[in-house]
């Protein structure tokens, strides 16, 4: 029996792919919940992926519950000199928005900005999102803009739209500016009914509890003794002197951890894609499979018939 820590959304995603590849899983609450969803889903591949490893495509549990996933409308922001904003996801939009708003020149810088995002978020994949490779030269600090701040980011334009950039929390490494490049990338989605109106997304977490009922996990409130893998989130302890990291190694050896501190982050992408690499250190530790998405012989178990 593998004992998954904390009923958090990295914890439900984490017990519903155990289960899948055959672990008998217990899912320890400890007191934790799934956090409110963000109205808004960004990079919705990781659900996917979540559904289809875990049981029937996303697309599936969503049609006989009567939703969609279907587009959001532009982010609205309200600027401090009256602008109100409407920013589409998608790129051409936003560099027509922001002309008509701001100028030409001020609508090439923001998607300049966006453009030299591109390769921090490869590195972001390399080191926390598809991987956990740790960050230890400058070099690597520099790939992710951790040597800069948001308000550095936010510098690089020259109105009110710098206040979009500073949203994200001015103090913070550049890495977090990573979301605005995300919108444009997988743009913004939000789920409806059968009648096109918006539903709250935390749906998706009543989805998921459905799941992993649905693969025979079991949860209890409390239980005793050590867990194989623990989703509850953890402070990042770093030295006094040592600069900031990405977040609690996944996998340092000893306790796997995926949750809202680990490496990819608090977003719900992020807690989703830390859940699928503690599953994947896990499986290949009790058995020395390797389920990773890299290795094409490996295919998931036969899921019984129903009965």
């Amino acid at each position: 029996m593998l004992i998954v820590r904390g009923a958090t959304l990295a914890g439900m995603a984490t017990a519903a792919r155990l289960a899948r590849l055959g672990h008998a899983v217990t899912l320890d609450a400890a007191g934790h919940t799934a956090a409110p969803l963000p109205d808004v889903i960004v990079l919705p591949a990781t659900w996917r992926d979540l559904f289809k490893k875990s049981g029937a495509h996303l697309v599936t549990a969503l049609n006989a519950a009567g939703l969609a996933l279907t587009e959001a409308p532009p982010t609205r922001h309200a600027l401090g000199d009256g602008t109100v904003l409407d920013l589409p996801a998608e790129r051409g939009a936003q560099y027509h928005a922001l002309s008509a708003a701001f100028g030409q020149a001020e609508a090439v810088r923001w998607r300049d900005l966006l453009d030299d995002l591109l390769p921090v978020w490869e590195a972001f994949r390399r080191h926390a999102l598809e991987g956990t490779e740790p960050v230890r030269t400058k070099r690597q600090r520099a790939s992710l803009w951790l040597d800069r701040t948001v308000a550095d980011v936010a510098g690089r334009l020259q109105t009110p739209l710098s206040e979009v950039v500073l949203a994200v929390g001015p103090d913070r490494p550049g890495t977090a500016a990573l979301p605005l490049l995300l919108e444009r990338m997988f743009g913004r989605w939000q789920l409806t009914d059968d009648t096109g109106a918006p539903q709250p997304t935390q749906r998706l977490v009543d989805l998921l509890a459905q799941r992993l009922a649905e693969r025979g996990v079991r949860t209890v409130e409390s239980h005793a003794g050590p867990a194989h893998v623990d989703c509850r989130p953890h402070a990042v302890r770093a030295r006094w002197w040592a600069r900031p990291v990405l977040g609690t190694p996944i996998d340092d050896g000893g306790q796997l951890r995926a949750s809202a501190t680990s490496p990819a982050g608090p977003a719900p992408w992020g807690q989703l894609a830390s859940a699928a690499l503690a599953v994947y250190a896990l499986h290949e530790r009790l058995t020395g499979e390797d389920p990773r998405p890299t290795n094409k012989e490996f295919a998931l178990p036969r899921l019984p018939r129903p009965r």
